[in-house]
C-alpha cells in the first residue's frame, strides 16, 4: 500500500540495523538520506532527523558520494526551515555554506532547490527599509521560474511556489499565496510525487484558502480549505508531534469562519500550546498572530493585544525581524 507508513518505517529501521551491522560507510550517506529525509520524519518529529541528515552529508563527503552527501544537505536544510529549530540568522550562515560547497562541487540542482528557502529566509531578517520583494512580485524571482516551467524542471518551480506560498502567507499576501497554491497543483498532475513536507505545504495551503475565505463568499475556498484540512488530519494522527498543532489551529480558523468563536478560542489555545510543546517556534508565532485577529475581529482588544505581543515575541525568537516590523506597522494602523 502506498500509504503504509508503519511498512516503511520497519524497513527503514532495517536498513539502519543492516549498516551497523555490515559497519559499511559507503552506503550510510544513500541510506540516511532514505531513511531520515524520507521516511522518519512522518512517524516521528522531523528534528530527529536533522543531525542524521547533516551525518550523512558528511558521511558522503568523506567517501566521495558527493551527489548523495548534497542530497543530505538539502534535506537537512529544508527540515531545518520547516522545524523552525535553528535561529533564521544561524541559519542563513548554514544557507551560505552549504550553497557555495554545492557551486563547488557542481551540484547545480540542490543549489537551485535551496534559492527559495534563501529568498524566505532573507525577506523574513532582515529589515532594511526596503520595500519587500516575495517570490513572485520580484522580476528576477519571476525569471527563474519562467526558466524552470519552459525547461520542464517542474520539481524547482513546484518548491518555488511551497516557499512562495509560506512567504506570501506569513506576509498577509493571500492572493499571492493562493495564486502560489492553484499553479503548483497545475504542475503536480504531471508529477509523480507531491512535496508534502511533512504536513507543511498542506498547513501553508490551508491557511491560505481560509484567509481568502474570510475575505470572499465564494464557496470554492471553503471546499480546497476542507480538503487540506483532511490530509493534515491523517498527517495528525500517524505523527502528532509535527501535526497536532497545524490541524488545531486549522480547526479554530475554521471555526471562527461558522461563526463558532467558543469552539475557536479553545482550540486557537490548544494549538498555541501544542505547538510550544512540539517546539515549533514560527508556527506558534502564526497561531498566536491568527487569535490575535480573531480576538480583533471580535472587539475584544485586550485578548488580542496578548496575542501580537505573544506573536512578536515568537517571530523574535525566530529571527524574523522583519515580519516583526511588520506586525508592529499593522497594529497601528
Amino acid at each position: 500500500h502506498m500509504k503504509d507508513y508503519d511498512a516503511s518505517e520497519r524497513i527503514g529501521q532495517l536498513a539502519i540495523l543492516l549498516l551497523e551491522r555490515f559497519q559499511s560507510r559507503k552506503y550510510i550517506s544513500f541510506v540516511h538520506c532514505c531513511v531520515f529525509g524520507c521516511i522518519r520524519g512522518w512517524n516521528g518529529h522531523i528534528k530527529m532527523s536533522i543531525e542524521p541528515l547533516l551525518s550523512g552529508y558528511q558521511i558522503g563527503m568523506q567517501t566521495g558520494d558527493i551527489q548523495m552527501a548534497m542530497f543530505n544537505a538539502y534535506l537537512y536544510l529544508a527540515g531545518n526551515f520547516n522545524s523552525g529549530q535553528l535561529h533564521l540568522a544561524a541559519f542563513k550562515k548554514h544557507l551560505k555554506v552549504f550553497g557555495e560547497q554545492m557551486v563547488e562541487y557542481k551540484q547545480m540542482v540542490f543549489h537551485h532547490l535551496l534559492r527559495p528557502i534563501e529568498q524566505v529566509v532573507s525577506n523574513l531578517l532582515f529589515s532594511t527599509g526596503e520595500p519587500l520583494l516575495l517570490i513572485g512580485r520580484d522580476k528576477e524571482q519571476d525569471t527563474i521560474l519562467d526558466k524552470a516551467i519552459q525547461q520542464n524542471n517542474s520539481y524547482f518551480a513546484i518548491q518555488m511556489f511551497i516557499f512562495g506560498c509560506v512567504e506570501a502567507y506569513i506576509y498577509g499576501d493571500y492572493e499571492l499565496a493562493v495564486n502560489f497554491v492553484q499553479k503548483r497543483h497545475e504542475l503536480e498532475r504531471n508529477t509523480p510525487r507531491k512535496c508534502r513536507f511533512h504536513g507543511m505545504t498542506d498547513f501553508f495551503d490551508c491557511l491560505s484558502f481560509l484567509a481568502m475565505a474570510h475575505q470572499s463568499s465564494d464557496q470554492k475556498w471553503i471546499l480546497s480549505a476542507n480538503k487540506s484540512i483532511s490530509n493534515i488530519d491523517n498527517f495528525a494522527k500517524i505523527c502528532p508531534s509535527n501535526c497536532e498543532h497545524k490541524l488545531l489551529l486549522l480547526q479554530a480558523e475554521m471555526k471562527s469562519m461558522t461563526g463558532e468563536a467558543k469552539e475557536a478560542i479553545s482550540k486557537y489555545e490548544l494549538a498555541i500550546s501544542a505547538a510550544e510543546r512540539n517546539e515549533f517556534i514560527h508556527e506558534q508565532a502564526i497561531a498566536n498572530e491568527r487569535a490575535a485577529e480573531f480576538f480583533l475581529r471580535h472587539g475584544d482588544s485586550s485578548r488580542a493585544a496578548h496575542h501580537f505581543s505573544e506573536a512578536q515575541s515568537l517571530f523574535l525568537k525566530w529571527g524574523a525581524q522583519r515580519k516583526v516590523d511588520d506586525l508592529l506597522m499593522s497594529i497601528a494602523l
